[in-house]
């Protein structure tokens, strides 16, 4: 779960699309849209990756089990 850019917002478009594989626009769209899940359905593992490097880039990214009813989740590519 991206929950916000934070101040370096490039690195942060960087970070999404490689966590989730979409075009460097899709990517500024879905970091501009936080909060937003990025990845859904995969192990615990990738998703504790995606969020370490999220976070690495500036990102306030959290981990959670499922997404709460009204989040907005993005496409898998």
């Amino acid at each position: 779960m991206l929950i916000g850019c934070g101040p370096r917002e490039m690195d942060v478009i960087l970070a999404v699309r490689k966590v989730t594989g979409q075009s460097l626009w899709h990517s500024r769209v879905l970091a501009r849209q936080a909060p937003v899940s990025l990845l859904g359905g995969v192990s615990a593992y990738r998703a504790q990756s995606a969020v370490a490097l999220l976070q690495s880039a500036g990102a306030r990214a959290e981990w959670r089990q499922e997404p709460e009813p009204g989040d907005r989740t993005a496409p898998l590519p």
